[in-house]
């Protein structure tokens, strides 16, 4: 979740986020290649849990920052389809791990996991730059663009965007813009077409990557850390997941069963985004009520958690939780589009995305400080 940070220092020094995921993407296989060959554990923490994890970081920002870029419409279901790899994941790797291991055991297993990771290369081909729709002024066609964007899902979140002269404003818009361009006259031919060039060259993000990390506009909105403070409670919640294998083993249930734990887990979370974006593209459900409904879900679940004794119970609570955790992770790209806009994505989702990962760093210490 410290991939924000690393995504807006790289693009200070222009580069793409196709370049930045296939960079990273190279570090997490040639990192996860040498912790095959890890002679200790200092060593395998250094390998994989600091590099694999800061490229994986990174390359989950930028597909979560980019699929919020390309799609003004239907943003919530394509996050959801895109998310629903996490739950592909989570199904898959925690069951083949207890088999891939005792067959390959752990060196065999990194081996693989690098041959896995390989593949962000390729996604990171796939990421193109978007193109701005009118060539002739690209900057004005972003900033409509990301205004219209930002009024649809200010109404689909349920509260009405802060404009207080709105119409005021409008109507001075339109009359300067119709008076500039009464007086302007047009380009020479020439012009015109080495204008049409550069705007084919140099990609749309490139005019507002200024703006996108050096807006302080969202720290105006109360919105936003009122947004902040609802995905800490998610990130908190979120640590059940971490123990829940260890305490199906503590209850004497086997380690097969506990695999199928995370494995339901992972199952419900495939569901989960892609309904998730049915409601609210399809249905159009407010994705305030959305992850209203996230939240009791999480809070539901990890409340029975200490009191369920049997697989049965703690697969019903897996479940419920899975829900609610799956809901919340597909709604923050379209929650801060929907309260700051277009522009903003990527640095809100930065620190949004750093404020997570603190706390997955910190609350495991105090649990385990705990225990």
């Amino acid at each position: 979740m410290f991939g924000g940070p690393l995504v807006s220092i790289a693009l200070k020094f222009k580069a793409s986020y196709r370049q930045i995921m296939i960079v990273a993407g190279i570090i997490a296989t040639a990192s996860a290649v040498a912790s095959s060959f890890a002679p200790n554990i200092e060593t395998l923490i250094f390998t994989y849990g600091i590099l694999v994890g800061f490229s994986l970081a990174v390359c989950y920002f930028v597909a979560n920052v980019t699929l919020g870029q390309y799609f003004l419409k239907r943003r919530a279901l394509a996050l959801g389809i895109a998310n629903s790899g996490i739950g592909v994941g989570s199904f898959s790797m925690n069951y083949l791990s207890t088999k891939v291991i005792p067959l390959y055991g752990m060196r065999g297993t990194f081996l693989l996991l690098g041959g896995l990771f390989l593949n962000l290369t390729v996604y990171g081909s796939l990421c193109r730059p978007l193109k701005p729709v009118n060539k002739q002024s690209p900057v004005i066609s972003e900033n409509k663009r990301s205004s219209v964007d930002e009024m649809e899902g200010a109404a689909n979140l349920g509260f009405e965007a802060e404009d207080e002269n709105k119409e005021t404003e409008d109507k001075k818009c339109n009359d300067s813009n119709r008076s500039i361009s009464e007086d302007i006259e047009p380009l020479p031919k020439k012009l015109q077409a080495r204008q049409s060039i550069t705007s084919e060259i140099i990609p749309s993000e490139f005019y507002n990557r200024k703006s996108s990390y050096c807006n302080g506009t969202m720290f105006k909105n109360k919105y936003f850390y009122l947004l902040l403070a609802i995905y800490t409670t998610h990130a908190v919640g979120n640590s059940m997941q971490i123990y829940l294998p260890i305490y199906v083993v503590s209850l004497g249930l086997s380690r097969e069963e506990s695999a199928l734990i995370m494995a339901i887990y992972g199952a419900i979370g495939i569901v989960s985004v892609l309904l998730v974006g049915f409601l609210a593209d399809i249905i159009h459900i407010p994705t305030s009520y959305l992850l209203l409904a996230a939240m009791s879900c999480m809070s539901l679940g990890s409340i029975f958690v200490p009191f369920s004794q049997g697989f049965e119970t703690l697969a019903l609570c897996t479940v419920i939780t899975s829900i609610g955790y799956h809901f919340g992770i597909s709604l923050r790209i379209v929650l801060i589009s929907a309260i700051l806009g277009k522009d903003n994505i990527m640095a809100a989702y930065g620190i949004l995305t750093l404020l997570i990962g603190s706390l997955n760093m910190i609350y495991p210490i105090i649990k385990v400080k705990q225990m």
